[in-house]
């Protein structure tokens, strides 16, 4: 559920496919910096028990694997930086966010429109 609501939270904040990339571009950098900062950060701190230090080398090998990772998509997404998507894609993209993350408040707004609406008749009667 948590997923949901961040993913269709995603989709609604940045509704183009040129903001999507922008988006990933940035949680990218985000998450590079800070599997960077928590490896300087455990690579600097002196071990006190052995056991520590053979569990905080296997955290420190698998937060460099997971940096090469983020690296190697940050290359492909570079490369889907160069796509420029044509006007009428982007159109599409904004219709279709509609459908994969519709608004969780729809339902409040067409009621309290309704009401609106309701009032301004009653008033002009």
């Amino acid at each position: 559920m948590r997923f949901q609501r961040m993913h269709d939270g995603l989709l609604r904040r940045r509704g183009s496919l040129r903001g999507q990339q922008e988006q990933l571009w940035a949680c990218l950098q985000s998450m590079q910096s800070l599997t960077t900062a928590v490896v300087h950060q455990l690579a600097g701190e002196l071990p006190s028990v052995e056991r520590q230090s053979m569990g905080r080398q296997w955290v420190l090998r698998d937060l460099r694997v997971l940096q090469a990772w983020l690296l190697s998509v940050e290359v492909l997404l570079e490369r889907t930086d160069e796509v420029e998507w044509p006007q009428m894609v982007e159109r599409l993209a904004r219709e279709l966010v509609g459908e994969l993350a519709p608004d969780p408040h729809e339902a409040q707004r067409w009621q309290l429109n309704e009401l609106l609406e309701h009032s301004r008749n009653s008033r002009d009667d």
